[in-house]
């Protein structure tokens, strides 16, 4: 596997994410994870303007940097993750020309910028955790120029993941995930490392909604916008054949692989042409 981020990489060793079992923060995923979703997209990179929503740490960020992009721009509605993400670029001595991060909210920020003011778009890990999914979809293919490169969860993640799993696997079939239908699931607001932004309280707790279409409710939204996609090819790093339903317990959890999200097709992505 071709070595990106190395191993001693701040980006990584201050991560708290390196040993979960659905996309792990540790040198294996993350290398391959951008070499699937950046280095096969290169030349959407190279001397572009690049928004990154839901930055986080700005790993992508910087690996767009590497892989030649001209300026990158991040957007986080956390402002933890906003501070670390100028900590870790300073102690990388990217040059301050070349970044913006800023926190802000994700739709109030698209709705506010001209169109067509980013050459390329990263959704990385956020469009579930929006409860307007479609609405920041339509936004983000206003705001490109060319291209947007999703990567999300899907309907299937809902059996697997949260207290209400064991309840909602039973009744899930490969039929009903090849529909074009959205499952709504609550969540905890408060992550180990950030909030999320739209919550409401319910019993002295605050929580969150995910919103995880399936496979055809996604390509039905992209057809809807005049949007052209295609699936990004995870064959390379997948192990064994897999489904949601060997994902389900604690121990096939931990005995899983990092691409096996995306053999089952819990998790996808795709590269949009506007």
């Amino acid at each position: 596997m071709k070595i990106y981020i190395p191993p001693n990489s701040p980006f990584l060793t201050t991560d708290t994410r390196t040993k979960r079992w659905a996309v792990p923060y540790h040198p294996e995923c993350i290398n391959g994870r951008i070499g699937v979703l950046l280095e096969n997209n290169r030349k959407h990179l190279q001397n572009k303007s690049i928004l990154d929503i839901g930055s986080h740490t700005g790993i992508f960020s910087w690996a767009a940097l590497q892989l030649g992009a001209k300026f990158t721009h991040g957007i986080d509605v956390d402002k933890r993750t906003t501070k670390r993400c100028i900590e870790l670029f300073s102690k990388e001595g990217i040059s301050t020309s070349k970044y913006k991060f800023e926190t802000n909210d994700i739709l109030e920020f698209l709705e506010g910028v001209e169109k067509n003011s980013f050459d390329t778009i990263f959704c990385f890990g956020i469009l579930y955790y929006m409860t307007e999914p479609y609405r920041l979809l339509k936004l983000m293919a206003r705001a490109s120029k060319e291209t947007v490169l999703i990567d999300t969860f899907t309907a299937s993640y809902s059996a697997v993941q949260g207290k209400d799993a064991p309840r909602t696997h039973p009744h899930l079939t490969n039929h009903i995930l090849s529909l074009p239908l959205m499952i709504s699931c609550p969540t905890q607001t408060e992550k180990k490392d950030y909030n999320l932004p739209e919550y409401f309280n319910r019993k002295g707790r605050n929580l969150s909604l995910t919103t995880l279409p399936t496979h055809a409710m996604l390509e039905l939204w992209f057809e809807s916008l005049g949007l052209s996609w295609e699936t990004m090819d995870w064959s390379k790093h997948i192990t064994r054949p897999s489904s949601f339903r060997d994902l389900l317990t604690p121990e096939q959890k931990l005995d899983s692989h990092w691409a096996d999200i995306y053999a089952s097709g819990i998790r996808v992505s795709y590269k949009l042409d506007v």
